[in-house]
């Protein structure tokens, strides 16, 4: 364990219960944007301990606060890592040329239809969004968000098909 991560205190009850019903996804969530089994087990650890020993907090929308948290930290992962590849880099100056520089204008494509998915994404209503984005971006079995939600894997599945008619309505897909 690292010296800098704060000591957890005994953990409430509520968090025990948070902790067991979004482990599973925060784990998948972690695991599809860092690629690495132990890091993901390592990050969902490390986001129980800081609000394990952090003041308690009242959020109206507990599931949407630890995932933010989650997002912080995968983007805490990823300056690290931008930082120990610099230095890298210094000891080895040809590798950068291996690179594939992105084109200004593919880069704002890409922007702008990732901003029209999530705009149509938010318009959805707020369990749907993260129903859909649980199953379609962080690779979740609809069972395990059945079980987190406590629905049913028919629910879910009807979830899923409501944010695909959305996106494919914006999409000018049906007619």
């Amino acid at each position: 364990m690292r010296m800098d991560r704060p000591q957890p205190r005994a953990l409430s009850a509520d968090l025990l219960a948070l902790s067991g019903r979004l482990r599973p996804a925060l784990i998948a969530f972690f695991q599809r944007r860092l690629r690495d089994p132990s890091h993901a087990e390592d990050l969902t650890q490390d986001l129980f301990c800081r609000l394990a020993a952090g003041p308690p907090h009242v959020v109206d929308n507990p599931e949407a606060y630890i995932f933010r948290i989650a997002a912080n930290l995968v983007n805490d992962h990823y300056r690290r890592e931008t930082v120990r590849s610099r230095f890298h880099r210094h000891d080895d100056p040809g590798r950068e040329a291996d690179i594939d520089q992105l084109d200004a204008a593919r880069l704002l494509e890409a922007r702008e239809s990732v901003g029209r998915v999530a705009a149509v994404l938010n318009t959805l209503p707020e369990r749907t969004r993260h129903i859909f984005i649980l199953y379609r971006l962080e690779g979740m079995p609809r069972k395990g968000i059945a079980e987190t939600f406590g629905i049913s894997v028919s629910a879910v599945e009807k979830h899923i098909a409501t944010a695909m008619r959305t996106l494919l309505r914006d999409a000018g897909g049906e007619r």
